[in-house]
């Protein structure tokens, strides 16, 4: 039976670049999505997330890669753990670390997901950690990807971030945008969506738009109108 990598897919940019790595690279991939349903975007992001799983495997028909259908779980089904809580609590006001990173370790410890990739990229690692506070691993079928290094990390984050992977910690979105030109893959990036506020047109104030903006991809504000 062909290994599953178990991905955090939100229909954004850096998962779906991931994604579409691992799907070229003839991968199964089981995605997960936590839905949030006090979120705008949620339907959107679901709808993004079916068009590409239609849409990649028919750019990429010689791959031997595979999308598993895809887990949905209710934020709401979830539970709560206080030792987790106790340790993202001051993470989130000294380091401003998203209250997303404590429902992940969460439901990592109640769905015992293996190895959970989570698409954090180049430029917000350094509010998680100094790249030399990772352990880098080398996988012939996976490429390069990161994991804490328990000895380099102080206690909060070593038990929040155990059993998540960081395959993009390297990476910074416009590479992904150059590989994706250079590999004829853009047209599926573009159908990206990133706005949490909006599931029609990017609110422009929002966290993600404004990071969009700040990564230099302001225009796709505009684009997605």
């Amino acid at each position: 039976m062909a290994k599953v990598n178990n991905v955090l897919w939100t229909g954004g940019w850096d998962s779906t670049f991931r994604v579409i790595k691992l799907y070229r690279l003839g991968v199964t991939i089981q995605p997960i999505y936590v839905i949030d349903h006090n979120r705008a975007s949620s339907k959107k992001e679901l709808e993004v997330i079916k068009q590409l799983s239609n849409s990649i495997p028919l750019k990429f028909s010689k791959s031997k890669g595979q999308i598993l259908p895809l887990k949905v779980i209710k934020r709401k089904d979830i539970p709560s753990n206080l030792f987790l809580k106790l340790l993202h609590k001051p993470l989130k006001s000294k380091k401003k670390i998203g209250k997303q990173y404590y429902w992940l370790a969460c439901m990592i410890r109640k769905y015992k997901f293996a190895n959970l990739e989570v698409s954090l990229h180049n430029e917000d690692l350094d509010k998680f950690f100094h790249i030399n506070q990772l352990i880098k691993i080398k996988d012939e079928k996976l490429g390069i990807s990161w994991v804490i290094n328990p000895e380099k990390v102080g206690f909060k984050r070593k038990h929040l971030f155990v059993n998540m992977r960081f395959p993009l910690a390297a990476i910074t979105k416009p590479e992904m945008k150059t590989i994706a030109q250079e590999n004829d893959f853009i047209d599926l990036m573009e159908l990206t969506w990133f706005c949490h506020k909006s599931n029609k047109k990017p609110c422009g104030n929002c966290n993600p738009c404004k990071q969009c903006i700040r990564d230099g991809f302001g225009y796709r504000l505009e684009q997605q109108a």
